[in-house]
């Protein structure tokens, strides 16, 4: 038989037995925690780029005529309308004279015209003078003052011909390449002098297109290049994808300095989209989640599209509270303490 002692102890550790496992249960697990912002990573993405010139041009002659001189060399810089080359001129001005004696002929039959024309219009007063001769001398005068005009146009062009014997920049650049030398006949058309704009530059990048949203929503997008790195500003994702390389061209502007044209590099940027690490996620069953702090319980959120070993995207304020050590341990809705 079995004492009444000895039932209240079997009695007693039964109960233990039972409320034990409870009270362990509802022992809080000790945790620490930090903020999503400050545990977030960003991706980080590249595309090849090159700097271009807006102007590239090979400056050509616009009148024939022989090179006098060329006073640029390879290499050297110079602002807009800067001499480029000099041409022999002396044909352009002759035809200028020509066409300025000319214009004084036309000029004293215009005058004679009007002399005529008044005074047949006083004789008309006086004297029975035919109404044919007065249309005749009008119509004279109508035919001078075309010749005239066209005369003028001549002396224009006679007058832009011979400020073409000066070849000019048309904007600021640097001289590439000469393309002819003194004392060689030129042709309107034929290509002078090789000058790039360093001032109107682009850079061209090829983008993924998976990518291209990524870089229009970035805050900060830069140029690496040997020469340095370079703050840019998107100006244009062309609406093209190239069929090879499915790739969308971007075209974009420097806002700080700039790279010098023909320059190669890498475009850098962040995705805006906020990921956090790999290592952080944390499986449970077949699902992959995060653990927030909610009023003093361990809170799983699933990440549906997390990758073991890969950083996670995630849509959570940056001011969320995730479990960082001692998340292992936990399920959803277990006590939690933070640690001192």
């Amino acid at each position: 038989m079995i004492s009444n002692h000895t039932a209240r102890c079997l009695l007693w550790g039964m109960l233990c037995l039972i409320t034990l496992p409870g009270i362990a249960q509802e022992r809080p697990i000790q945790v620490t925690t930090a903020q999503l912002g400050d545990v977030a990573v960003y991706q980080e993405y590249s595309a090849p780029a090159t700097t271009l010139s807006l102007n590239e041009s090979r400056i050509s002659a616009e009148t024939t005529g022989v090179i006098l001189r060329i006073p640029v060399q390879v290499g050297d810089r110079v602002e807009r309308d800067a001499l480029l080359t000099a041409l022999d001129c002396r044909d352009n001005q002759l035809k200028l004279r020509k066409a300025e004696a000319g214009l004084a002929g036309i000029e004293a039959r215009v005058t004679l015209a009007k002399r005529q024309i008044k005074r047949t219009q006083s004789l008309r007063k006086t004297s029975s003078v035919s109404e044919e001769r007065l249309n005749q001398q009008e119509a004279d005068l109508q035919i001078a003052d075309a010749d005239r005009q066209a005369q003028l146009t001549a002396i224009a062009e006679a007058r832009l011909n011979q400020q073409r014997c000066e070849i000019k920049a048309p904007f600021a650049g640097v001289v590439r390449e000469r393309l002819a030398g003194e004392g060689e006949w030129v042709n309107p058309g034929q290509p002078l002098i090789h000058l790039i704009d360093l001032e109107r530059l682009e850079i061209s990048a090829q983008v993924s297109v998976d990518r291209v949203a990524s870089l229009q929503e970035a805050g900060k997008i830069l140029l690496e290049t040997n020469q340095g790195v370079y703050p840019v500003r998107l100006r244009q994702v062309v609406p093209v994808v190239e069929s090879l390389g499915r790739n969308r061209e971007v075209r974009l502007q420097f806002s700080d300095g700039r790279a010098l044209p023909g320059s190669s590099g890498r475009l850098l940027w962040q995705s805006q989209q906020t990921y956090v690490p790999a290592d952080l996620p944390v499986r449970r069953g077949d699902t992959l989640g995060l653990f927030t702090v909610d009023q003093g319980k361990a809170r799983f959120v699933p990440l549906s599209q997390a990758l073991e070993g890969h950083p996670t995207q995630v849509d959570l304020p940056a001011d969320t509270l995730l479990v960082i050590e001692g998340r292992q341990a936990l399920s959803d809705g277990a006590a939690i303490e933070l640690a001192n």
